[in-house]
């Protein structure tokens, strides 16, 4: 046990790594402040996890909800610093970019990126605060590296890392570490979402057969990825240590997300994402 008694805020604690995060956290002896989107996910969470977990309702979209929500941050922490913000929340959208429709993809963008920010900014004077305080923001693997029918997503998360960097150096001067924590596809309930999406039928018949690939290596690839333990604990090494790096990656194939991204010229990694899709 880390024996703290630190207040940690947690986007996206309904579900997925949030809620897995905020349960971990709270084991560890700290006090969560957890963002839910409705009434009914507030209280269902809050039964699940018990008095060390705060609940607040808002749309992190909306600068204003998030505004609003720093009162009722305020009156929990009650004159008590904030140790760290941990941005979790986050949508997935999948398919090919000619069926993506405006207003799935600027409310992915506000949701993954425009939501993070607002959160950041906005408990900022509570951040300077806290020894040695964190901004966590959760990337992906598809923040360093893109493949067809990720085009939206992997969009989102090269903006969450390009934010991160400006992040960290702006918010050095203020005492704040920015550590990014960038899984590759694990089993959560986004990833439903992801095999429903590349279900689809395009509207551009030649993208059905890759589709169909793209599905059996997306569904492979949550069979054999890394377990959530594996994402949480480094989490904490990124929120518990005191020089963390830049970015920790939990990958799930080398050769995917570290040799086609790093090593290979960018010519011969798309002929190769090609020939493998059948594109």
């Amino acid at each position: 046990m880390l024996n703290s008694s630190e207040y940690i805020l947690v986007t996206g604690s309904g579900s997925g790594i949030g809620y897995a995060l905020s349960e971990h956290l709270i084991k560890e002896n700290y006090k969560v402040i957890g963002t839910v989107i409705h009434k009914e996910e507030a209280t269902q969470t809050k039964e699940k996890l018990g008095i060390s977990f705060h609940p607040i309702i808002l749309d992190i979209r909306d600068e204003n909800s998030v505004l609003k929500s720093v009162k009722s941050v305020k009156e929990i922490l009650n004159d008590e610093p904030l140790k760290a913000v941990i941005n979790v929340a986050g949508i997935v959208s999948n398919g090919p970019l000619c069926d993506l429709e405006s207003n799935e993809f600027s409310n992915l963008l506000q949701v993954n990126v425009v939501g993070l920010h607002n959160v950041s900014r906005a408990f900022l004077p509570y951040l300077i605060k806290a020894k040695k305080p964190r901004i966590i923001n959760i990337s992906s693997t598809a923040g360093q590296r893109t493949l067809p029918f990720n085009g939206a997503y992997s969009s989102s998360k090269f903006a969450v890392e390009a934010l991160s960097s400006v992040m960290r150096m702006e918010y050095h001067c203020l005492g704040i570490k920015v550590v990014v924590v960038a899984p590759s596809m694990i089993r959560t309930p986004m990833s439903a979402k992801i095999q429903n999406d590349l279900k689809k039928s395009s509207s551009m018949s030649v993208y059905q057969k890759p589709l169909q690939i793209f599905l059996q290596k997306a569904e492979l690839s949550f069979q054999n990825g890394p377990p959530m333990d594996s994402v949480i604990q480094k989490i904490i090494l990124a929120l518990t240590k005191k020089n963390p790096k830049p970015r920790y990656v939990i990958y799930q194939s080398w050769f995917r997300d570290y040799l086609l991204t790093k090593i290979l010229p960018v010519k011969t990694r798309e002929s190769l994402v090609r020939k493998a899709l059948g594109l």
